[in-house]
């Protein structure tokens, strides 16, 4: 039996005669409830389709308790707040700004800092929304790792006038509205392979938090990072790239694509993958750069004999291909 939750498109499977909160909590999920601290009610959602039994009287719509309603067939529900395994509430807050910096390549180091008291939880490799003068918001990686708690470090490529005013326009009122967190291309816990990242310019920075976070939680496996831009000029200062070079399970890569005098490495960041890597079935693989980008390394990738269910990208859920 099936149950889909709305509005987070979450669908759990629910064993015979199982409630569906019963449910929810043995998958792992966090959902609305308070029962065993006496509130009840809290734990209502809203039966969009299906049929359940609830205290023994079949319901096909309107208001349910998941506490005691057990689905008769496959069903629809609206719930609000219910988040699954290592999903984090997104949330909006005032940031302060700390520095802005200017790190080469048309790029801009840009440091936030969370309001005081309740921090902003976010898993390494997530992004957030920057609010805009008019409004609408644009998405960053963010750079930094959780264990950096209040800080927020962002790299914003200042080549469209758009953007320009936007960090113009955070400089001016030292402050800015955020949105976060965001995306499922990121690290919950320490993976259990060994990692391939491959970022186009300033993808480097959800690299940097994916790398960051695992040097801090004791990560010993080999990680393998290469970082690609079409002309030299465009490789900006990575603020821990020197330190990741003394680490012996780091492994730092420079590709050029567009620039044949470029003394160092030259061509597609995916040919460098297949060319270092013999087997690309033991890592897991984080790829960061424009949608084009991405489905070309993916394709090579997996030409080359990587797993698809190991390879992620934000990509994957904002703009996915169709197969």
């Amino acid at each position: 039996m099936k149950v889909t939750l709305q509005p987070s498109g979450h669908v759990i499977e629910l064993l015979p005669g199982e409630r569906i909160i019963d449910a929810v909590r043995r998958l792992g999920f966090d959902a609305p409830q308070s029962c065993r601290n006496g509130n009840c009610h809290i734990c209502a959602a809203n039966l969009i389709s299906g049929r359940v039994s609830q205290n023994g009287t079949e319901r096909t719509r309107g208001e349910l308790y998941t506490c005691i309603a057990e689905p008769l067939e496959d069903c629809e529900v609206e719930w609000q707040g219910v988040l699954a395994p290592d999903e984090l509430p997104v949330r909006s807050l005032a940031c302060q700004l700390v520095e802005i910096q200017d790190v080469g390549g048309d790029v801009c180091r840009v440091l936030l800092r969370t309001p005081a008291g309740k921090p902003l939880r976010y898993h390494a490799g997530q992004y957030l929304l920057l609010e805009r003068p008019d409004g609408e918001l644009s998405a960053f990686s963010i750079a930094s790792a959780p264990h950096e708690e209040r800080l927020l470090e962002l790299h914003i490529l200042l080549r469209e006038d758009s953007t320009r005013a936007l960090v113009e326009h955070i400089r001016e009122q030292r402050m800015v509205r955020v949105r976060a967190p965001l995306g499922d291309c990121c690290l919950p816990r320490l993976p259990q392979r060994p990692l391939v990242m491959v970022a186009a310019g300033t993808g480097l920075a959800q690299m940097q938090s994916l790398t960051e976070f695992c040097l801090h939680e004791g990560f010993t496996l080999p990680m393998h990072m290469y970082w690609g831009v079409r002309h030299p000029g465009d490789f900006y200062s990575a603020p821990h790239w020197q330190h990741w070079q003394q680490q012996e399970n780091v492994y730092l890569h420079q590709v050029v694509s567009d620039t044949p005098d470029w003394p160092g490495r030259q061509g597609m960041l995916c040919e460098a993958v297949c060319e270092d890597l013999a087997v690309l079935a033991d890592y897991d693989i984080y790829l960061c750069g424009s949608p084009p980008m991405v489905y070309a390394t993916l394709d090579a990738l997996l030409a080359a004999g990587a797993v698809r269910e190991q390879i992620h990208s934000d990509v994957f859920s904002y703009a996915p291909r169709e197969d």
